[in-house]
């Protein structure tokens, strides 16, 4: 017997520092890259291989919305509130995750890496908001 999917988009949720984020552009909405890989290797001289493992867990998330999203207002109120403030207001949870099942992504220090590239024209075009994590726990399923 073979086995059936569904894929919804609508069935990804994402918050950021406390704010439920809407308005997701068509097409790819959400990238997630890590910075390094989970484990490296290093060979010596005499072919003797080593292989470690790497602390690094920071990861770079995108995510586009259209120009007219709400979240666009107050992710750039959040990003100007951190520039202005000492302390990091900024700071915060980042949870994303799959509604429907069990694909869930988590950091509780993340942050607006800089506001997004704002082009005008004849259509509207998205707002790409680049987030950095210190620390990006992932589960794929």
């Amino acid at each position: 017997m073979h086995a059936f999917e569904q894929y919804d988009p609508d069935n990804y949720s994402v918050v950021f520092n406390g704010i439920p984020i809407e308005g997701f552009a068509e097409d790819d909405f959400i990238d997630i890259e890590f910075d390094s890989e989970g484990y490296q290797d290093q060979i010596g001289a005499d072919g003797h291989v080593v292989r470690y493992k790497s602390c690094d867990q920071r990861a770079t998330v995108t995510f586009s919305l259209m120009a007219t999203s709400p979240s666009n207002k107050l992710l750039s109120f959040m990003y100007n509130a951190d520039i202005k403030s000492p302390n990091g207001i900024g700071v915060g949870a980042l949870l994303i995750r799959n509604t429907f099942g069990a694909t869930v992504f988590m950091g509780t220090k993340a942050w607006i890496q800089k506001m997004p590239k704002t082009t005008i024209g004849k259509n509207m075009g998205d707002k790409e908001w680049v987030i950095r994590v210190a620390k990006l726990e992932a589960f794929i399923a």
